[in-house]
């Protein structure tokens, strides 16, 4: 080839593909020395909704997760009402979730009544020791309730 002549159209060179069973090589960056910062700005976002809680709580209000994220938003932190939820529960600020009282009719509330009116509710454990060691003198618990249901025809 010499300068006078044509370049001659070369072909873009061929891409290697990767061999399918070989792991592509990550290249690792170097570890070099952290860099010291403050000791505010270190400070995760859980530590600034408890801190937020506790600026709140001091000032006799309870801590709504909707009140911490709009101060921590004008921080210019952004963090999750559920986030803050979760944080505040961990941390005891949230109660625990209080039971709903079932509504009963009046028929439950009768019978309930009459269960713990009745003789179940003054059984005691030296009562059942007492019926244990019986049901064992009569041969089990079977022929001891018969001989009851039969004394308790006899009273009645």
């Amino acid at each position: 080839m010499t300068a006078d002549s044509p370049a001659q159209p070369t072909k873009p060179a061929a891409k290697k593909k990767p061999h399918p069973t070989k792991k592509p090589v990550v290249k690792k960056k170097p570890v070099g020395k952290a860099t010291k910062k403050p000791a505010e700005a270190i400070t995760s976002k859980a530590d600034l909704i408890r801190k937020v809680a506790g600026i709140i709580k001091a000032k006799g209000e309870n801590p709504r997760p909707s009140e911490i994220v709009k101060i921590l938003a004008d921080e210019g932190v952004a963090v999750a009402a559920a986030q803050v939820s979760m944080t505040l529960k961990a941390a005891g600020y949230r109660p625990l979730r209080k039971r709903r009282k079932n509504k009963k009719t009046a028929e439950g509330a009768a019978t309930k009544k009459a269960v713990v009116g009745g003789r179940a509710s003054q059984i005691s454990i030296d009562d059942l020791l007492a019926a244990k060691s019986v049901s064992g003198a009569f041969g089990g618990t079977d022929k001891a309730i018969a001989a009851l249901q039969a004394l308790k025809q006899f009273e009645g």
